[in-house]
């Protein structure tokens, strides 16, 4: 008995300290997993350079041009030039074709009032050239119609002023 009782003397001189609280472990690093899906982007639309497509297009015109100018002359340069044998000054007027690109009151519907004229899209019959109406076809017709077709694609990108929408009213 004195043995315990020097025990319990032991313990309350130490002062006795309860047991310390139980360590709760750190928790685990998480587990590396995918990464979340990046959010869904459309993708930017092409830069476009407006001055290189009209620039492709103006020269696009004038290689049609150069190709179709034989017919031009052939056909209506005797009516459409200063130096034309029929030319006088209301068909100047109209249109001239004494440099390029045309000038004269249509010269901003040029490809269109030609199409008319000769009938390229079918709708009227031709009405030119004046003395033989109907006279241009073949390659001739086709050399026109190619240049018409790149007058009024650079007129729409801005090159020179766009054609109005066809009219057959001429």
């Amino acid at each position: 008995m004195i043995r315990s009782l020097l025990l319990v003397a032991a313990l309350v001189a130490c002062g006795g300290k309860p047991a310390p609280a139980p360590v709760t472990p750190a928790p685990a690093p998480p587990v590396a997993a995918d990464p979340p899906p990046a959010p869904e982007t459309t993708p930017a639309p092409p830069v476009v350079d407006h001055a290189k497509e009209q620039a492709d297009l103006l020269a696009a015109e004038t290689t049609a041009y150069e190709k179709a100018k034989p017919a031009f002359t052939k056909y209506c340069a005797s009516c459409h030039t200063k130096a034309g044998k029929k030319a006088n000054k209301k068909k100047l007027d109209h249109f001239a074709m004494d440099a390029y690109p045309f000038t004269g009151e249509h010269a901003k519907s040029i490809g269109n009032e030609i199409r008319v004229v000769l009938a390229i899209d079918g709708h009227k019959k031709a009405t030119m050239p004046s003395d033989k109406p109907g006279a241009v076809t073949g390659d001739d017709l086709a050399a026109i119609k190619a240049w018409s077709e790149a007058w009024q694609a650079a007129g729409k990108a801005g090159v020179h002023p766009a054609e109005p929408a066809d009219k057959d009213d001429d």
